[in-house]
């Protein structure tokens, strides 16, 4: 909007209408100005359907970057595609899957989705990636061994066209820990995240607030907030302050804290989202829910119903695995609650912000 200085009779509505005419996302990614800059021309400027879309991380089925995959991507405008195992078969093949995903982007006025897989998760094929060394054995070889499997595997994913690690584990209780040690296990997720930034790949870590096993599903963490910030909670706490810069996303899934809310799981959760992650402790960046059809399952509810209250509780993407139906219904159902105002206009704004923040840092 343009800027009213005490009475003068500047001409302000030329600046306002170009500053909001629709700007398609390249266009917005070559200016001359900061990712922040970026980010809001982008909010004031995109539609409430291309709002409502870039709220959703999709997975898609097949191997191949087909004619209904393209149209599911162009109808709901999402914001994020997950592949895992079953969508990679070799490197060409991959690599063809996510150029397909980012022309359709680039023809189609989209903004560019995260292209995302859970590196650490992967099943190893010699023909496709490198293995990921056992996590408590990385941990024991040191932080050199860390860095070095970070870049190669950082480079490996950007080479097939990946912009985003969905799996940077950096609980302390789990199956999957690097290490029972709090502040060592700080580091190691600084390490990574630090060295796929470099490479242009963003990370998520997972999960907040930790405690406990995440992946067993639903479980429950009988623990005080004061403990678990002596606990898992630190490690979050020294990696928000530590990897600002760098953009992490911040996972939440469907596990309970009855110490801090008795109703609800963490991602649903606004007293831990938004009081506890987002006004206590800083973090100001992305918050994605593990996938919702889950978290719906373990809550007893419909995934329209989730998605939407996962939303209004902090969260910032959802992640839905493969089902069309499933797309459509969050997407029909996200886009009624803002609509009738359950989501506000205010708080999708919030959560688009973030997104293309983070979009545009670097322009990954």
């Amino acid at each position: 909007m343009g800027t009213i200085v005490g009475c003068s009779r500047e001409e302000p509505s030329a600046t306002t209408n170009s500053d909001r005419a629709p700007v398609g996302y390249k266009a917005i990614a070559a200016m001359n100005a900061s990712a922040a800059e970026k980010a809001d021309r982008s909010v004031r400027t995109m539609s409430q359907e291309d709002k409502i879309g870039q709220l959703m991380c999709i997975g898609l089925e097949g191997t191949t970057f087909d004619e209904s995959q393209k149209e599911l991507v162009r109808k709901y405008r999402v914001g994020g595609i997950v592949l895992d195992n079953d969508n990679m078969e070799s490197k060409e093949q991959v690599r063809a899957f996510t150029k397909g995903i980012r022309d359709t982007a680039n023809t189609s006025s989209l903004m560019m989705p995260f292209i995302a897989m859970n590196r650490e998760r992967m099943q190893y094929r010699p023909n496709l990636m490198l293995p990921w060394t056992d996590s408590k054995l990385l941990s024991k070889q040191g932080l050199d061994a860390v860095s070095s499997l970070a870049t190669r595997t950082a480079i490996e994913m950007r080479d097939l066209g990946f912009n985003l690690n969905l799996g940077v584990m950096v609980n302390t209780h789990s199956f999957y820990s690097y290490t029972s040690d709090v502040d060592r296990a700080a580091r190691i997720g600084e390490t990574i995240t630090k060295h796929y930034a470099a490479n242009r790949v963003f990370t998520a870590y997972q999960y907040f607030p930790g405690g406990g096993d995440y992946t067993v599903p639903g479980m429950k963490i009988d623990a005080s907030k004061a403990s678990l910030m002596d606990d898992d909670g630190r490690v979050f706490a020294q990696l928000i302050d530590a990897t600002r810069d760098q953009h992490p996303m911040i996972m939440v899934n469907a596990v309970k804290v009855p110490s801090i809310d008795a109703n609800h799981p963490v991602s649903l959760s606004k007293p831990i989202i938004t009081d506890w992650l987002r006004n206590e402790l800083g973090f100001d960046g992305v918050v994605m829910t593990d996938d919702i059809e889950v978290g719906a399952a373990i809550a007893g509810m419909s995934i329209e119903d989730y998605a939407v209250r996962t939303i209004n509780a902090g969260s910032d993407m959802v992640i839905l695995c493969k089902h069309a139906k499933h797309i459509k219904a969050v997407h029909d159902a996200l886009t009624q609650a803002v609509a009738d105002g359950t989501i506000s206009e205010a708080r999708l704004d919030e959560s688009v912000r973030r997104i293309m923040l983070m979009k545009f840092s670097n322009d990954r």
